[in-house]
């Protein structure tokens, strides 16, 4: 997964409050990064791995009611820590953090992706005591696309290295707010051990720009392009065959972090309206092993076909991002496309349905 797809794939968990009382005396270690997490989960096992890539996941066991997380950093980056035990009736949850090298990331609580707000509060070290106050901004600016809330932010606080974290969102929606962002940083955060953060994520905001003002979808009104592929028990399945109701068509991979991230809601919004429509999950650039697993690892309810490397589907759907998802008429007309995991998809549905 390119790093790139992270701004293509936007859906940020909104962080608690301040933790008190847990770990706050911690001390970071010189090129390592640390995440000590005390959570009221059942699960005995987390999952943590790079987000650029995705497939290098290592095992953290609880010990003593509590998961510590260890490695080698030499510059800042974005992990995933979720669930090892995404079965059918357990809570699965994944989390978006950046790790920072000398630091210590502290978790207490209770994660759900169905309720990301509540239930988990953060501390550690100082640079992540600033880094949760930030949260609740950066999600705003990605879900209004409203960078003042974040420029606000920086001006009073342009000493605090956390603020490197507002600059993806804020380039991404609002790329001439970008520049004013950047000019309140201070020079010893915008030049210091977190510069290399920061221009990969201008740049990273600068593709995605680009990309949307470059992408091209199919055709609100034309008919979607008809296909046969083999579903999980290996028996054809076409397009055609779905007629009669609203569908929605999600092309997503085991190894896309936010395609992941996005299953909690989207199972929210299946249940809410399974009699007026069906999802199709289109599984994209994975073995059939993995795809099978992931299904059954994430406990998805709804239908699921083998997209084969290297099919003309991706340039029939115009695909150029993960996830992407298509809305389709019960005529079989496509009716829109979102390409990320994007709040407004939900809006769509609730105003479809209403």
């Amino acid at each position: 997964m390119k790093k790139t797809s992270k701004w293509l794939m936007v859906a940020i968990l909104t962080l608690g409050g301040l933790l008190n009382g847990f770990a706050q005396d911690v001390k970071g270690e010189a090129g390592k990064w640390t995440f000590i997490a005390q959570l009221t989960n059942p699960e005995k096992m987390l999952l943590v791995a790079p987000t650029d890539d995705i497939d290098n996941q290592v095992e953290v066991t609880k010990e003593n009611g509590t998961f510590k997380f260890t490695i080698d950093l030499s510059e800042a980056k974005d992990y995933l820590v979720f669930s090892s035990t995404m079965k059918k009736n357990k809570v699965a949850f994944s989390l978006l953090v950046t790790a920072v090298p000398g630091e210590v990331l502290t978790a207490k609580g209770f994660c759900d992706d169905n309720k990301p707000a509540g239930g988990l509060t953060f501390g550690g070290t100082p640079f992540y005591q600033d880094y949760a106050k930030i949260y609740t901004i950066r999600e705003n600016v990605q879900e209004t696309e409203d960078a003042q809330q974040a420029i606000n932010y920086v001006k009073a606080h342009s000493a605090s290295e956390a603020c490197a974290l507002l600059v993806g969102p804020v380039g991404c929606y609002d790329p001439d707010r970008l520049k004013e962002l950047l000019a309140l940083l201070s020079p010893k955060v915008r030049n210091g051990r977190l510069k290399g953060f920061i221009d990969s994520e201008i740049e990273d905001a600068k593709e995605y720009v680009q990309q949307k003002e470059q992408d091209e979808k199919l055709p609100v009104g034309s008919m979607a392009p008809d296909f046969t592929l083999d579903d999980l028990n290996g028996q054809p399945l076409s397009l055609k065959s779905l007629r009669g109701k609203y569908l929605i068509l999600d092309f997503w991979g085991s190894w896309c972090g936010w395609c992941i991230k996005g299953f909690p809601e989207m199972k929210r919004y299946y249940q809410k309206y399974k009699d007026k429509m069906e999802i199709l999950g289109m599984d994209c650039n994975d073995s059939k092993a993995k795809w099978k697993r992931a299904v059954e690892e994430n406990a998805l309810p709804w239908k699921q076909v083998y997209v084969p490397k290297g099919s003309d589907l991706f340039e029939a759907y115009r695909i150029s991002a993960f996830p992407t998802k298509i809305i389709i008429s019960p005529e079989g007309k496509v009716v829109n496309t979102v390409i990320g995991e994007d709040v407004k998809f939900y809006e769509m549905l609730d105003k479809l349905f209403k």
